[in-house]
């Protein structure tokens, strides 16, 4: 089948995944990136939208969040492009999600794992492996080297560009979700099959993918996209191009101010040769006192 929408585009991913009625899809997608660690039995779809509480703050509408049946809460994101520092972002996204969550009397040990999951569909870091997981860690000293300060915080970064498909099998279903995500079109018919997950996704995709008025707006969302980064990309062309003007008219300055210092000392050297005062020469090159002084004294 041709014309499928692209499943790793946020706005197809999260009104797939983060759907009520496919909660179970996304269970078996997270299970698979987690693997057991920690084991999701069930989960709850939350509100993603947390507006400023600050007149000059800052909302923030996230892809999916969710917590589960242990506790957990979990914040789902795709991102298609790149957008600033990323970890920097989920820590802020991990904040919005933490905020409250203790009740009064409550130690800080109740309060909830919060794990973020980021999906890029470009390379977010020089690493080799395409997925990579942080926590909180202490740094190496003298006397102690690395060491894990605390799991109750957890950030995914799967860079979907390094995975390779070529292994991909019903051993691993991280890899047979990863197939979906990237390659929709040639997803292995056992993989349909043989997961119903994969399947119930894969035909929401196709009945996204023929809907016109869901076409549409993904359309829409693509061309907003692709204009913010034009604009973005134009304001750094603009930067620079400003930059090297300031550049030139700076480099003109010096060097005219260094053409007027090297006259400058070539009259204050004729007219000291001439036997005048130092005040005299100052007055008449505007060098200072200090100056005359020194060129006097390597004479």
């Amino acid at each position: 089948m041709t014309g499928l929408l692209n499943p790793s585009s946020d706005f197809v991913f999260k009104n797939l995944f983060g759907a009520d009625k496919h909660k179970r899809v996304l269970l078996c997608l997270l299970n698979a990136i987690l693997k057991g660690k920690p084991l999701i039995k069930s989960i709850t779809l939350l509100n993603p939208e947390h507006k400023k509480e600050r007149k000059d703050g800052r909302s923030v509408t996230l892809d999916i969040e969710a917590v589960t049946d242990n506790g957990t809460l979990l914040n789902i994101e795709v991102q298609c492009v790149r957008d600033g520092n990323l970890v920097n972002r989920a820590l802020h996204h991990q904040a919005r999600i933490m905020r409250n969550e203790l009740n009064e009397g409550e130690t800080f040990d109740s309060q909830p794992d919060i794990i973020s999951i980021w999906l890029t569909d470009y390379n977010e870091t020089v690493r080799k492996h395409h997925t990579h997981e942080a926590v909180y860690m202490f740094k190496a000293t003298p006397l102690d080297g690395v060491d894990i300060a605390s799991e109750k915080t957890r950030i995914f970064i799967i860079e979907l560009p390094k995975v390779d498909l070529k292994q991909a099998s019903l051993n691993d279903m991280f890899l047979v979700w990863m197939f979906f995500l990237k390659n929709p079109e040639l997803l292995p018919e056992e993989f349909v099959t043989k997961v119903p997950e994969v399947h119930e996704a894969l035909e929401e995709l196709k009945i996204m993918s023929m809907d016109d008025e869901f076409r549409a707006e993904y359309d829409a969302h693509i061309k907003a996209q692709n204009d913010r980064r034009s604009r973005e990309a134009n304001a750094k062309e603009e930067g620079r191009e400003e930059g090297i003007a300031i550049g030139e008219e700076r480099g003109i300055a010096i060097g005219e101010e260094r053409g007027e210092l090297k006259k400058a000392k070539e009259t204050a050297g004729n007219l000291l040769s001439m036997g005048l005062s130092v005040e005299q020469i100052a007055k008449a090159t505007g060098l200072s006192i200090e100056e005359i002084r020194r060129m006097s004294s390597q004479k």
